[in-house]
Formats: C-alpha cells, structure tokens, sequence
C-alpha cells in the first residue's frame, strides 16, 4: 500500500483528519505515559554542596625594613599589599555513575565570580563522590571594594555539555594585612 496517493489527495476528507488526529493523540499519549524523552540525568545530578571562601582585602602596601642595605629572606603570609583575596573550596556532589549504570569521571570547569568586581576565575576538576575544587586567587585592589562590604561570589560549574550546577554566596569582605618573618 502506498501512502503518498492518500497523502496528496487534497483537501482531505473528514475521516483521514479523524485518522490524523486519533493517530496523533495515541502517539502524544505513549510518549506522555512513558516518561517522555529520555535525558541524560547524570548533568542534573551534580550539585554545589557548599561555598566555603573568605575575600579578603589589604590597603596597605608594606615592606620589611632592611638592615644596612643588606639582602634579607623573608617568609611572607597574608594578603599582599594593595590587594583582594579569595581563598577557600567550593565542595561539589558529584554522581559516580551516568546515571545509566556506567562509571564516568567526568572533567567539570568549577568558575567562580566576584560579582561586585566583575572579576572570574575557573579551574578544572576531576573525580566523582565529594569534590573539593581549592580557589586561591588574588585580585589587584580597584577600590571598589571595602572592609565590611558584603560581596556576591556566584559558583558554575560545567561538563562538556553545558552548565550542570550553579550557587550563590554572599560573603563579608574581611580586613587582612601581610606579616613577614625575617
């Protein structure tokens, strides 16, 4: 039986449009009873546990006093002068299976964004169950921000296809200075 006889025979008859739209509906229907289209629910999965990051901020750029003119070695810790820090871990949830039985390691790109500054960093992760990503990041100070203030991190993290997981955080921005050992 060929269909495109039936198909070019215009302006079809009532009972072809009922047949059209009883097989329509039956095929709606299945579609709707059965769970609609399968999606991979492995990039739903991920998820953005907890942002523990402190920012920082240090006005001050100071240096140790050197002895006579002499060379000296010191250990610095703090935030360096005239600078923003942003130092903590962003935990990630991440499924050990594909959600289809197969183990997958997927690679995910954790971007962290201080909103205020307008300012991103991202990094790389590998590996699946509880994922710390460590952010250390540094930022020169544009005056925008000060003591006190409270600052947006915005956290997104994306697989090959596409954004999978995103968090906010709001954060006060501590004073910090930088100490040298000598």
């Amino acid at each position: 039986m060929s269909l495109l006889p039936w198909l070019l025979d215009w302006p079809p008859t009532r009972a072809q449009v009922a047949v059209f739209l009883l097989v329509s509906a039956l095929s709606v229907g299945t579609i709707a009873m059965m769970g609609g289209v399968a999606d991979d629910p492995a990039s739903e999965n991920v998820t953005v546990e907890d942002i523990d990051l402190a920012v920082s901020l240090n006005d001050e750029a100071s240096y140790p006093e050197g002895a006579n003119g002499t060379v000296q070695t010191c250990f610095a810790s703090g935030t360096p002068g005239d600078s923003v820090s942003v130092l903590g871990d962003v935990i990630l949830d991440v499924p050990e299976s594909d959600g289809r039985g197969r183990s997958s390691e997927r690679q995910l790109r954790v971007t962290v964004n201080l909103t205020e500054m307008s300012e991103t960093t991202a990094q790389t992760e590998t590996g699946t169950g509880t994922v710390h990503s460590d952010v250390f990041w540094l930022i020169d100070d544009d005056e925008t921000l000060a003591v006190g203030d409270t600052v947006t991190l915005h956290v997104t993290v994306h697989d090959e296809r596409g954004r999978v997981a995103t968090a906010t955080d709001n954060v006060v921005v501590q004073g910090d200075s930088r100490t040298y050992d000598c």
